[in-house]
């Protein structure tokens, strides 16, 4: 699946999508989701979350859209 970078300057075909914690970042961004990819090490993030709950439910949410076939991903 292709995910957006959060500054929308890159595009990644991701095959593992984590959840961080983000320990350098401002007070409300606290979790954030890295897409990567195997083949030249790359990796972005993708979305950042005030908390753990809201990283997951948005894992989720793109679990679900690559499940039903979609190529692309952009997380709000």
């Amino acid at each position: 699946m292709y995910i957006y970078s959060l500054d929308r300057k890159t595009i990644i075909k991701a095959i593992k999508l984590s959840i961080s914690k983000n320990f350098g970042g401002k007070k409300e961004e606290k979790y954030c989701i890295i897409a990567e990819n195997g083949h030249d090490l790359q990796a972005v993030v993708a979305a950042v979350f005030a908390d753990e709950k809201t990283a997951i439910d948005a894992l989720e949410n793109a679990f679900q859209a690559f499940e039903s076939g979609a190529k692309f991903y952009k997380f709000d």
